[in-house]
């Protein structure tokens, strides 16, 4: 064969461009082309980062602040309330120039819409929930650290009803975004009246979505059971982080928009008190043995005094929305103590932790952000304590009512008869009070084993 004849190689030539020698640090970090607009590249708008071209910065910060505009095409599968889309046309109008702007999209306008008109009244008590919907949207417009979180939120109650669903990218994104930015925004010494509002919805907002967030399914998975992380009961440090951002809030200064929760809200009479002897007789006889919880107990003699007090006084409410502020006063007035004897998985402590979230979890009307939660932890803290410690006097009959509790909403369970939780009690204490009576004073339900 000829050389002509020959097969030709021909070599590949590469497609000549002008590679990029100024790009933005976000630009350079990711290995993408960079158009080197100022202030804002293009990749980091779509983003929703800040733009810098210094190399000392961190990357992938969000915008300080941010106006929000809609880049949607508002097909007839997104249905957005009016107010919604003129709070947005509203804060473009007043937008300073050069100001960072953040595009939401047709899933974005959806979620934002289903905050306004479902998740945000999910939150609060009857008296104030309409509060938090006016001026919440109101103001997550204004805030990106606020819209962001409300986002998240969102998307974490359309998913709640399945145990097993995982966080999307978006959930994801709009949950780094907003906790990036909140985090910064407390270190501002300097903050407006409206900033100052937004911190304290947004603190509610996160104590909502920390309640809600647990990474396990799997009892087995799950603290106490799993092996010990520095992650552990992050959801309770986060707990004591929102009350500083309360501090910062300060709703009772004059020119708060919501200043009337501190009036809605008062539960000051639901407060423990040095001694609380009320409360200690709702409880088991057993538990206040276990605990000391008696005449001479106090919260600086006993690290168990206040935790047990709340359980005591939460027996006989009910678990559902106008109720969820006593709840939530079990973590408020949480000890440094009894959270150290939660880490260290202190069995006395596991245990009046397992009847609050039994407590919590019980009934049809419990909270949504309670629930996954009350599910898998309840379980693992019951396995633990018979596991570890069923040699603790009378632990069997202590773990009775978190067990039939448990039957009703373990993963997989199979729908069981309801009964009283007084009736629960009554068959742990050795109450001698007649059915009708405890009838009375019970007013939610729990589930029986059949």
């Amino acid at each position: 064969m000829s050389d002509d004849a020959s097969p030709r190689i021909y070599a590949r030539k590469r497609k000549s461009h002008v590679k990029s020698r100024g790009g933005c640090r976000n630009c350079k970090i990711r290995r993408i082309k960079c158009d080197e607009a100022k202030p804002l590249c293009r990749r980091c708008k779509s983003f929703g980062v800040s733009c810098t071209y210094d190399r000392i910065s961190s990357e992938l910060q969000p915008f300080e602040e941010a106006a929000f505009s809609v880049n949607a095409t508002l097909s007839t599968a997104v249905s957005v309330n009016q107010t919604v889309l003129g709070l947005l046309n509203d804060n473009l109008r007043q937008k300073s120039p050069g100001q960072p702007t953040f595009r939401l999209d047709d899933v974005d306008l959806g979620l934002l819409n289903t905050f306004h008109e479902r998740s945000i009244l999910t939150l609060g008590i009857e008296s104030t929930r309409y509060i938090y919907q006016q001026e919440g949207l109101r103001l997550a417009i204004k805030h990106p650290f606020l819209m962001h979180t409300a986002l998240a939120l969102t998307m974490m109650h359309m998913r709640s009803d399945d145990l097993f669903s995982k966080q999307t990218t978006r959930e994801v994104y709009h949950w780094y975004q907003g906790t990036s930015l909140f985090n910064r925004k407390l270190a501002d010494p300097y903050l407006t009246s409206s900033e100052r509002d937004a911190i304290w919805m947004t603190a509610a907002l996160l104590g909502c979505t920390t309640l809600a967030h647990i990474d396990a399914v799997d009892p087995e998975q799950s603290w106490p059971l799993k092996a010990s992380s520095p992650m552990d009961l992050d959801w309770l440090k986060l707990s004591n982080g929102k009350k500083h951002a309360w501090v910062i809030a300060d709703l009772s200064r004059p020119d708060s928009t919501l200043r009337s929760f501190v009036v809605q809200t008062a539960i000051d009479d639901f407060v423990i008190k040095t001694t609380d002897q009320a409360a200690f007789k709702a409880l088991p006889r057993e538990m206040t043995e276990l605990c000391n919880l008696n005449s001479s107990s106090t919260p600086e003699n006993n690290p168990y005094h206040v935790a047990g007090a709340c359980v005591g006084r939460l027996v006989h409410i009910k678990s559902c929305q106008d109720n969820i502020l006593k709840f939530f006063t079990f973590l408020g007035q949480m000890t440094p103590a009894f959270q150290h004897l939660l880490e260290i998985r202190d069995p006395r402590a596991v245990l009046i932790m397992l009847w609050y979230q039994c407590l919590l979890g019980a009934g049809s009307e419990a909270q949504w952000y309670t629930k996954k939660r009350t599910v898998v932890e309840t379980e693992a803290m019951i396995y633990y304590l018979e596991r570890y410690h069923s040699h603790v006097p009378d632990m069997d009959k202590l773990l009775a009512f978190p067990k039939r509790a448990r039957f009703g909403k373990g993963l997989g369970a199979l729908a069981r008869p309801r009964m009283e939780l007084g009736l629960a009690l009554y068959s742990i204490a050795g109450d001698q009070r007649g059915d009708s009576e405890l009838l009375e004073t019970g007013s939610f339900f729990v589930t029986a084993p059949s």
